[in-house]
Protein backbone atom coordinates (compact mmCIF):
# COMPACT_ATOMS: atom_id res chain seq x y z
CA UNK A 1 0.00 0.00 0.00
CA UNK A 2 1.61 3.26 -0.81
CA UNK A 3 2.35 5.97 1.53
CA UNK A 4 0.44 9.40 0.94
CA UNK A 5 3.50 12.46 0.91
CA UNK A 6 1.84 15.31 2.75
CA UNK A 7 3.75 18.55 1.07
CA UNK A 8 5.51 20.65 3.45
CA UNK A 9 6.63 24.34 3.38
CA UNK A 10 10.42 24.37 2.92
CA UNK A 11 11.04 27.92 2.46
CA UNK A 12 9.20 31.30 2.93
CA UNK A 13 9.13 33.31 0.10
CA UNK A 14 7.75 35.94 1.82
CA UNK A 15 9.84 37.01 3.95
CA UNK A 16 12.48 36.41 1.47
CA UNK A 17 10.85 39.58 -0.32
CA UNK A 18 10.22 41.32 2.34
CA UNK A 19 13.83 41.79 3.36
CA UNK A 20 15.36 41.52 -0.42
CA UNK A 21 12.48 43.43 -2.58
CA UNK A 22 14.92 44.07 -5.13
CA UNK A 23 16.49 40.92 -5.66
CA UNK A 24 14.63 37.65 -7.77
CA UNK A 25 13.35 34.16 -5.56
CA UNK A 26 16.16 31.89 -5.07
CA UNK A 27 16.32 28.68 -7.55
CA UNK A 28 16.76 26.31 -5.79
CA UNK A 29 14.38 27.18 -2.96
CA UNK A 30 11.63 27.26 -5.68
CA UNK A 31 13.25 23.64 -7.52
CA UNK A 32 13.12 22.65 -3.46
CA UNK A 33 9.61 23.57 -3.35
CA UNK A 34 8.63 22.04 -6.71
CA UNK A 35 10.30 18.66 -5.97
CA UNK A 36 7.97 18.88 -2.93
CA UNK A 37 5.00 19.41 -4.14
CA UNK A 38 5.39 17.54 -7.33
CA UNK A 39 6.72 14.26 -4.80
CA UNK A 40 3.01 14.84 -2.86
CA UNK A 41 0.99 14.47 -6.32
CA UNK A 42 2.68 11.49 -7.22
CA UNK A 43 1.69 9.58 -4.51
CA UNK A 44 -1.48 10.81 -4.02
CA UNK A 45 -1.79 9.37 -7.59
CA UNK A 46 -0.36 6.13 -6.65
CA UNK A 47 -2.89 5.68 -3.54
CA UNK A 48 -5.53 6.77 -6.04
CA UNK A 49 -4.59 4.18 -8.15
CA UNK A 50 -5.56 1.25 -5.81
CA UNK A 51 -8.77 2.03 -5.33
CA UNK A 52 -9.79 3.25 -8.68
CA UNK A 53 -9.62 1.90 -12.03
CA UNK A 54 -8.85 3.40 -15.63
CA UNK A 55 -12.33 3.52 -16.45
CA UNK A 56 -13.50 5.31 -13.32
CA UNK A 57 -14.75 2.48 -10.86
CA UNK A 58 -13.25 0.78 -8.24
CA UNK A 59 -10.67 -1.55 -7.71
CA UNK A 60 -12.32 -5.24 -7.35
CA UNK A 61 -12.83 -5.97 -2.99
CA UNK A 62 -11.81 -2.23 -2.61
CA UNK A 63 -15.19 -1.92 -0.11
CA UNK A 64 -15.77 -4.53 2.44
CA UNK A 65 -18.10 -4.53 5.17
CA UNK A 66 -16.45 -2.92 7.66
CA UNK A 67 -16.51 0.37 5.10
CA UNK A 68 -20.24 -0.04 5.05
CA UNK A 69 -22.49 2.93 6.91
CA UNK A 70 -23.59 0.50 9.84
CA UNK A 71 -27.25 -1.21 9.30
CA UNK A 72 -26.55 -0.67 5.68
CA UNK A 73 -27.04 -4.04 4.69
CA UNK A 74 -30.11 -4.62 6.86
CA UNK A 75 -31.64 -1.65 5.10
CA UNK A 76 -30.64 -3.20 1.94
CA UNK A 77 -32.32 -6.53 3.01
CA UNK A 78 -35.55 -4.95 4.25
CA UNK A 79 -35.80 -3.16 0.84
CA UNK A 80 -36.02 -6.32 -0.82
CA UNK A 81 -38.22 -8.07 1.50
CA UNK A 82 -40.97 -4.82 1.40
CA UNK A 83 -40.50 -5.43 -2.70
CA UNK A 84 -40.94 -9.29 -2.30
CA UNK A 85 -43.32 -9.24 0.27
CA UNK A 86 -46.55 -8.26 -1.52
CA UNK A 87 -45.93 -10.88 -4.10
CA UNK A 88 -45.46 -13.67 -1.57
CA UNK A 89 -48.77 -12.28 0.42
CA UNK A 90 -50.74 -12.44 -3.05
CA UNK A 91 -49.07 -15.93 -3.44
CA UNK A 92 -49.65 -16.55 0.24
CA UNK A 93 -53.73 -15.19 -0.67
CA UNK A 94 -53.97 -17.54 -3.81
CA UNK A 95 -53.26 -20.78 -1.57
CA UNK A 96 -55.62 -20.17 1.05
CA UNK A 97 -58.00 -19.55 -2.06
CA UNK A 98 -57.11 -23.11 -3.63
CA UNK A 99 -56.99 -24.67 -0.04
CA UNK A 100 -60.85 -23.68 0.07
CA UNK A 101 -61.70 -24.41 -3.43
CA UNK A 102 -59.53 -28.11 -2.57
CA UNK A 103 -62.69 -28.79 -0.42
CA UNK A 104 -65.06 -27.68 -2.53
CA UNK A 105 -63.61 -29.34 -5.97
CA UNK A 106 -61.74 -32.29 -4.59
CA UNK A 107 -60.64 -32.87 -8.48
CA UNK A 108 -58.33 -29.99 -7.99
CA UNK A 109 -57.03 -30.72 -4.32
CA UNK A 110 -53.65 -31.94 -6.27
CA UNK A 111 -53.47 -28.25 -7.54
CA UNK A 112 -54.42 -26.35 -4.23
CA UNK A 113 -51.73 -28.23 -2.66
CA UNK A 114 -48.88 -27.41 -5.05
CA UNK A 115 -50.08 -23.81 -4.56
CA UNK A 116 -49.20 -23.84 -0.78
CA UNK A 117 -45.74 -25.59 -1.67
CA UNK A 118 -44.95 -22.70 -4.19
CA UNK A 119 -45.84 -20.26 -1.08
CA UNK A 120 -43.66 -22.04 0.72
CA UNK A 121 -40.66 -22.74 -1.57
CA UNK A 122 -40.96 -18.78 -1.94
CA UNK A 123 -40.59 -17.90 2.22
CA UNK A 124 -37.66 -20.53 2.01
CA UNK A 125 -36.29 -18.14 -1.06
CA UNK A 126 -36.96 -15.21 1.09
CA UNK A 127 -34.80 -16.65 4.01
CA UNK A 128 -32.04 -18.28 1.46
CA UNK A 129 -31.79 -14.58 0.05
CA UNK A 130 -30.81 -13.17 3.34
CA UNK A 131 -28.46 -15.53 4.03
CA UNK A 132 -26.74 -14.85 0.85
CA UNK A 133 -26.50 -11.28 1.17
CA UNK A 134 -25.27 -11.56 4.70
CA UNK A 135 -22.20 -13.75 3.63
CA UNK A 136 -21.29 -11.55 0.46
CA UNK A 137 -22.07 -8.70 2.38
CA UNK A 138 -18.86 -7.15 0.89
CA UNK A 139 -19.96 -8.16 -2.97
CA UNK A 140 -22.81 -5.66 -3.45
CA UNK A 141 -22.89 -6.01 -7.35
CA UNK A 142 -23.70 -9.62 -6.44
CA UNK A 143 -25.85 -9.42 -4.06
CA UNK A 144 -28.30 -7.36 -6.25
CA UNK A 145 -28.01 -10.18 -9.45
CA UNK A 146 -29.15 -12.11 -6.54
CA UNK A 147 -31.82 -10.19 -4.95
CA UNK A 148 -33.73 -9.81 -8.79
CA UNK A 149 -33.16 -13.69 -9.41
CA UNK A 150 -34.80 -14.37 -6.24
CA UNK A 151 -37.81 -11.60 -7.11
CA UNK A 152 -38.11 -13.00 -10.70
CA UNK A 153 -38.08 -16.41 -9.37
CA UNK A 154 -40.77 -15.27 -6.85
CA UNK A 155 -42.98 -13.14 -9.17
CA UNK A 156 -42.56 -16.65 -11.39
CA UNK A 157 -44.02 -18.42 -8.55
CA UNK A 158 -46.76 -16.35 -7.66
CA UNK A 159 -48.12 -16.31 -11.18
CA UNK A 160 -47.98 -20.55 -11.00
CA UNK A 161 -49.74 -19.82 -7.44
CA UNK A 162 -52.37 -17.62 -9.30
CA UNK A 163 -52.81 -20.00 -12.51
CA UNK A 164 -53.47 -22.65 -9.86
CA UNK A 165 -55.83 -20.88 -7.87
CA UNK A 166 -57.51 -19.86 -11.00
CA UNK A 167 -58.08 -23.36 -11.46
CA UNK A 168 -59.31 -24.82 -8.37
CA UNK A 169 -61.90 -21.61 -8.40
CA UNK A 170 -63.15 -22.63 -11.48
CA UNK A 171 -64.31 -25.85 -10.17
CA UNK A 172 -65.57 -24.58 -7.22
CA UNK A 173 -67.90 -22.25 -9.59
CA UNK A 174 -68.53 -25.63 -11.14
CA UNK A 175 -69.44 -27.07 -8.11
CA UNK A 176 -71.52 -24.44 -7.01
CA UNK A 177 -73.39 -24.60 -10.33
CA UNK A 178 -74.04 -28.26 -9.48
CA UNK A 179 -74.94 -27.15 -6.21
CA UNK A 180 -78.06 -24.91 -7.91
CA UNK A 181 -79.00 -27.08 -10.85
CA UNK A 182 -79.67 -30.04 -7.63
CA UNK A 183 -81.37 -27.30 -5.61
CA UNK A 184 -83.21 -26.63 -8.82
CA UNK A 185 -86.66 -24.69 -9.33
CA UNK A 186 -90.35 -25.81 -8.44
CA UNK A 187 -91.77 -27.28 -11.62
CA UNK A 188 -94.92 -28.80 -12.36
CA UNK A 189 -95.48 -32.01 -13.17
CA UNK A 190 -96.37 -31.46 -17.07
CA UNK A 191 -93.19 -29.40 -17.31
CA UNK A 192 -90.71 -31.49 -15.10
CA UNK A 193 -89.26 -33.97 -17.61
CA UNK A 194 -88.74 -31.49 -20.26
CA UNK A 195 -86.85 -29.41 -17.45
CA UNK A 196 -84.64 -32.40 -16.84
CA UNK A 197 -83.94 -32.54 -20.48
CA UNK A 198 -83.04 -29.66 -21.16
CA UNK A 199 -80.58 -29.11 -18.07
CA UNK A 200 -77.18 -29.24 -18.24
CA UNK A 201 -76.67 -31.47 -15.53
CA UNK A 202 -79.48 -33.85 -15.87
CA UNK A 203 -78.38 -36.74 -13.95
CA UNK A 204 -78.37 -34.07 -10.60
CA UNK A 205 -82.56 -33.57 -11.22
CA UNK A 206 -84.86 -36.43 -10.09
CA UNK A 207 -88.92 -36.37 -10.80
CA UNK A 208 -91.23 -38.40 -9.59
CA UNK A 209 -94.69 -38.52 -10.52
CA UNK A 210 -97.43 -39.03 -7.69
CA UNK A 211 -100.39 -40.77 -8.07
CA UNK A 212 -103.76 -38.89 -7.36
CA UNK A 213 -101.64 -35.89 -5.58
CA UNK A 214 -98.86 -33.02 -5.87
CA UNK A 215 -96.80 -33.74 -9.08
CA UNK A 216 -93.68 -31.71 -10.00
CA UNK A 217 -90.18 -30.99 -9.23
CA UNK A 218 -89.36 -29.91 -5.53
CA UNK A 219 -86.35 -29.57 -4.52
CA UNK A 220 -84.91 -29.83 -1.01
CA UNK A 221 -84.00 -26.14 -1.30
CA UNK A 222 -87.67 -25.37 -1.65
CA UNK A 223 -88.83 -27.60 1.37
CA UNK A 224 -86.40 -25.83 3.24
CA UNK A 225 -87.61 -22.38 2.45
CA UNK A 226 -91.15 -23.76 2.93
CA UNK A 227 -90.19 -24.72 6.78
CA UNK A 228 -88.51 -21.13 7.28
CA UNK A 229 -91.75 -19.80 6.14
CA UNK A 230 -93.88 -21.56 8.35
CA UNK A 231 -91.30 -21.10 11.21
CA UNK A 232 -89.07 -18.41 10.51
CA UNK A 233 -86.64 -16.95 12.47
CA UNK A 234 -88.56 -17.55 16.42
CA UNK A 235 -87.57 -21.21 16.75
CA UNK A 236 -83.98 -19.81 17.92
CA UNK A 237 -85.37 -17.41 20.11
CA UNK A 238 -88.25 -19.33 22.07
CA UNK A 239 -86.60 -21.84 24.79
CA UNK A 240 -89.85 -23.07 25.83
CA UNK A 241 -90.72 -24.35 29.26
CA UNK A 242 -88.41 -23.67 32.08
CA UNK A 243 -88.71 -24.15 35.60
CA UNK A 244 -86.57 -21.01 36.51
CA UNK A 245 -84.03 -18.58 34.24
CA UNK A 246 -81.97 -20.98 31.96
CA UNK A 247 -78.54 -19.85 32.15
CA UNK A 248 -76.53 -19.80 29.08
CA UNK A 249 -75.51 -23.25 27.56
CA UNK A 250 -77.74 -25.15 29.82
CA UNK A 251 -79.99 -28.48 29.39
CA UNK A 252 -83.60 -27.86 30.42
CA UNK A 253 -84.03 -31.13 32.71
CA UNK A 254 -87.69 -31.87 31.43
CA UNK A 255 -87.52 -31.11 27.79
CA UNK A 256 -83.66 -31.71 26.88
CA UNK A 257 -83.29 -28.33 25.17
CA UNK A 258 -80.28 -26.32 25.57
CA UNK A 259 -79.96 -22.65 26.39
CA UNK A 260 -77.88 -21.23 23.21
CA UNK A 261 -74.58 -19.57 24.85
CA UNK A 262 -74.47 -16.36 24.33
CA UNK A 263 -78.34 -16.14 24.87
CA UNK A 264 -79.62 -13.47 22.23
CA UNK A 265 -81.27 -10.23 23.32
CA UNK A 266 -85.05 -11.18 23.12
CA UNK A 267 -85.10 -14.52 23.71
CA UNK A 268 -87.90 -15.79 25.35
CA UNK A 269 -89.35 -18.58 27.49
CA UNK A 270 -92.04 -19.78 29.90
CA UNK A 271 -91.44 -19.89 33.25
CA UNK A 272 -93.83 -22.69 34.96
CA UNK A 273 -93.35 -21.77 38.35
CA UNK A 274 -94.41 -17.84 38.35
CA UNK A 275 -96.57 -18.71 34.90
CA UNK A 276 -95.07 -15.62 32.99
CA UNK A 277 -93.24 -15.53 29.79
CA UNK A 278 -89.97 -14.03 30.34
CA UNK A 279 -87.93 -12.18 27.84
CA UNK A 280 -83.42 -12.17 27.66
CA UNK A 281 -82.84 -8.32 27.54
CA UNK A 282 -79.10 -9.03 27.48
CA UNK A 283 -77.93 -9.21 30.88
CA UNK A 284 -80.83 -10.11 32.75
CA UNK A 285 -84.43 -12.13 32.38
CA UNK A 286 -87.45 -9.42 32.64
CA UNK A 287 -91.18 -9.80 32.41
CA UNK A 288 -92.61 -9.40 29.37
CA UNK A 289 -95.46 -7.10 30.75
CA UNK A 290 -93.81 -3.96 32.45
CA UNK A 291 -96.41 -2.05 34.62
CA UNK A 292 -98.04 1.36 33.29
CA UNK A 293 -96.65 4.41 34.54
CA UNK A 294 -99.44 6.66 34.92
CA UNK A 295 -98.86 9.61 37.89
CA UNK A 296 -95.54 10.26 39.66
CA UNK A 297 -95.32 8.43 42.90
CA UNK A 298 -92.41 9.66 44.21
CA UNK A 299 -89.99 12.90 42.29
CA UNK A 300 -86.20 13.18 43.14
CA UNK A 301 -83.52 15.89 42.02
CA UNK A 302 -80.17 16.09 43.01
CA UNK A 303 -77.53 18.52 42.13
CA UNK A 304 -74.67 16.32 40.33
CA UNK A 305 -70.95 16.73 41.18
CA UNK A 306 -68.37 16.98 38.89
CA UNK A 307 -68.45 13.50 36.55
CA UNK A 308 -70.87 11.79 38.92
CA UNK A 309 -72.80 8.79 37.23
CA UNK A 310 -74.40 6.88 40.66
CA UNK A 311 -77.32 9.23 42.48
CA UNK A 312 -79.08 7.19 45.92
CA UNK A 313 -80.22 8.24 49.38
CA UNK A 314 -80.87 12.03 50.20
CA UNK A 315 -81.67 14.25 47.56
CA UNK A 316 -81.59 17.97 47.38
CA UNK A 317 -85.02 18.14 49.63
CA UNK A 318 -83.72 15.20 52.00
CA UNK A 319 -86.02 12.41 49.97
CA UNK A 320 -84.61 9.07 49.93
CA UNK A 321 -86.06 7.40 47.03
CA UNK A 322 -87.19 3.31 47.34
CA UNK A 323 -87.70 1.94 43.81
CA UNK A 324 -89.17 -1.01 44.76
CA UNK A 325 -91.53 -2.37 41.62
CA UNK A 326 -91.90 1.16 40.38
CA UNK A 327 -90.62 2.14 37.32
CA UNK A 328 -88.75 5.27 36.53
CA UNK A 329 -88.34 8.62 34.51
CA UNK A 330 -84.97 9.90 34.54
CA UNK A 331 -83.96 13.68 33.46
CA UNK A 332 -81.00 15.79 33.14
CA UNK A 333 -81.29 19.18 33.14
CA UNK A 334 -85.76 18.90 31.71
CA UNK A 335 -83.73 16.51 29.01
CA UNK A 336 -85.57 13.07 29.03
CA UNK A 337 -83.18 9.76 29.09
CA UNK A 338 -83.77 6.48 27.66
CA UNK A 339 -83.89 3.37 30.02
CA UNK A 340 -80.96 0.94 29.30
CA UNK A 341 -79.40 3.11 26.91
CA UNK A 342 -78.52 6.52 29.16
CA UNK A 343 -79.48 5.06 32.60
CA UNK A 344 -79.85 1.83 34.92
CA UNK A 345 -81.96 1.43 37.65
CA UNK A 346 -80.58 -1.04 40.87
CA UNK A 347 -83.80 -1.90 43.03
CA UNK A 348 -82.08 -3.43 45.41
CA UNK A 349 -79.61 -0.72 46.47
CA UNK A 350 -82.24 2.60 45.30
CA UNK A 351 -79.58 3.68 43.09
CA UNK A 352 -79.91 4.86 39.74
CA UNK A 353 -76.72 4.73 37.55
CA UNK A 354 -76.21 7.46 34.62
CA UNK A 355 -74.26 5.54 31.78
CA UNK A 356 -72.33 8.89 30.86
CA UNK A 357 -70.62 11.28 33.44
CA UNK A 358 -72.76 14.35 34.36
CA UNK A 359 -71.19 17.84 34.25
CA UNK A 360 -71.38 19.64 37.61
CA UNK A 361 -74.20 21.43 38.71
CA UNK A 362 -76.34 19.42 36.59
CA UNK A 363 -80.58 18.76 37.64
CA UNK A 364 -81.00 15.33 37.95
CA UNK A 365 -84.69 14.45 38.27
CA UNK A 366 -85.58 11.13 39.35
CA UNK A 367 -89.39 10.22 38.92
CA UNK A 368 -90.73 7.02 40.75
CA UNK A 369 -93.79 5.73 38.39
CA UNK A 370 -96.84 4.14 40.19
CA UNK A 371 -100.31 3.59 38.86
CA UNK A 372 -103.24 6.04 39.35
CA UNK A 373 -104.97 5.82 42.83
CA UNK A 374 -107.84 3.41 42.59
CA UNK A 375 -110.49 6.14 42.77
CA UNK A 376 -109.48 7.33 39.13
CA UNK A 377 -110.54 5.18 36.16
CA UNK A 378 -108.15 7.51 34.06
CA UNK A 379 -106.41 10.72 33.31
CA UNK A 380 -107.23 13.42 30.94
CA UNK A 381 -104.78 15.20 29.48
CA UNK A 382 -104.94 19.51 28.94
CA UNK A 383 -103.35 21.49 27.22
CA UNK A 384 -102.99 24.87 29.57
CA UNK A 385 -103.68 28.16 27.65
CA UNK A 386 -100.77 30.06 26.51
CA UNK A 387 -98.59 31.04 29.50
CA UNK A 388 -96.69 34.38 28.84
CA UNK A 389 -93.62 35.94 30.32
CA UNK A 390 -93.34 39.61 31.01
CA UNK A 391 -89.69 39.43 33.05
CA UNK A 392 -91.65 40.47 36.59
CA UNK A 393 -95.28 37.95 36.92
CA UNK A 394 -94.36 34.90 38.91
CA UNK A 395 -98.61 34.05 39.06
CA UNK A 396 -100.10 32.88 35.97
CA UNK A 397 -104.05 31.95 35.44
CA UNK A 398 -104.73 27.72 34.60
CA UNK A 399 -107.35 27.51 31.61
CA UNK A 400 -107.87 25.26 29.07
CA UNK A 401 -110.22 24.63 26.04
CA UNK A 402 -112.22 21.73 27.09
CA UNK A 403 -114.48 18.69 24.96
CA UNK A 404 -117.15 21.53 23.86
CA UNK A 405 -114.14 24.15 22.46
CA UNK A 406 -115.06 26.29 25.86
CA UNK A 407 -112.24 27.87 27.30
CA UNK A 408 -112.87 26.90 31.08
CA UNK A 409 -110.87 27.09 34.52
CA UNK A 410 -108.51 24.33 35.38
CA UNK A 411 -109.09 22.79 39.02
CA UNK A 412 -105.76 21.29 39.79
CA UNK A 413 -105.60 19.30 42.75
CA UNK A 414 -102.31 19.15 43.90
CA UNK A 415 -99.14 20.71 41.60
CA UNK A 416 -98.05 17.22 41.22
CA UNK A 417 -101.29 16.73 39.00
CA UNK A 418 -99.57 20.13 36.55
CA UNK A 419 -96.34 19.13 34.10
CA UNK A 420 -94.33 22.39 33.49
CA UNK A 421 -91.70 23.43 31.18
CA UNK A 422 -89.47 26.39 30.82
CA UNK A 423 -87.36 27.08 27.63
CA UNK A 424 -87.31 22.78 27.82
CA UNK A 425 -86.48 22.53 31.01
CA UNK A 426 -89.28 20.10 33.25
CA UNK A 427 -90.02 21.91 36.76
CA UNK A 428 -90.16 20.42 40.27
CA UNK A 429 -93.93 20.43 41.22
CA UNK A 430 -93.37 22.32 45.20
CA UNK A 431 -89.70 23.05 43.88
CA UNK A 432 -90.10 25.26 41.05
CA UNK A 433 -93.70 26.19 40.58
CA UNK A 434 -96.63 25.04 43.16
CA UNK A 435 -100.31 25.24 41.82
CA UNK A 436 -103.79 24.98 42.70
CA UNK A 437 -107.15 25.42 41.53
CA UNK A 438 -106.87 27.74 38.37
CA UNK A 439 -103.50 29.38 39.54
CA UNK A 440 -99.97 28.65 39.15
CA UNK A 441 -96.93 30.34 41.24
CA UNK A 442 -92.96 30.27 39.74
CA UNK A 443 -90.39 30.50 42.37
CA UNK A 444 -88.07 32.75 40.17
CA UNK A 445 -89.49 34.68 37.40
CA UNK A 446 -89.13 33.71 34.14
CA UNK A 447 -87.45 35.82 31.48
CA UNK A 448 -89.40 37.91 29.40
CA UNK A 449 -88.32 35.78 26.31
CA UNK A 450 -88.80 32.54 27.98
CA UNK A 451 -90.83 29.70 26.66
CA UNK A 452 -93.19 28.05 29.07
CA UNK A 453 -96.37 26.34 28.80
CA UNK A 454 -98.25 23.40 30.95
CA UNK A 455 -100.47 20.41 30.53
CA UNK A 456 -102.67 19.30 33.38
CA UNK A 457 -103.25 15.82 34.19
CA UNK A 458 -106.92 15.84 35.38
CA UNK A 459 -107.80 12.68 37.40
CA UNK A 460 -111.48 10.95 36.46
CA UNK A 461 -112.95 10.12 39.35
CA UNK A 462 -115.15 6.96 38.78
CA UNK A 463 -118.79 7.83 39.26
Amino acid sequence: MVTVKRPQRLFSFTDYQKTRPKEPPPGDRLDAMFMELASAIESTQQALAEIRRDDGKLQSETVTERHLVPGLIDNLIDDLKAKIAPTALATAGNAANAQNAERMAALYAADAERAVAVATQLVNGMTALRELITSKSGANDAASQVADMFATEAESWANLAHGMADNAIKAKDEALAWAEYLAGPVVNAAQAPAYIAGSPFPNGLYYQPIEGGVAGLFSAKWWALQAYNLVGAAGQFFLGPWPGPPLPGEQNPSTGQVAPNPIPPGSIYYDVTSGQVMVWNGTAWKTSVAPVSAVPQAQHVYVATANQQNFSGPDSNGQTPDVGDYPSDVYINGVRLVPTLDYTIDAGTDTLHINAPVTLNSIVQWDLLGAPPAAFAALRAWKIAALTPDGTTQDFPLKYVDASSATVDANVGSSAELLVSLDGALQEPGIDFTASGSAMHLAAVPPADGDLWAVWYQPEVTP
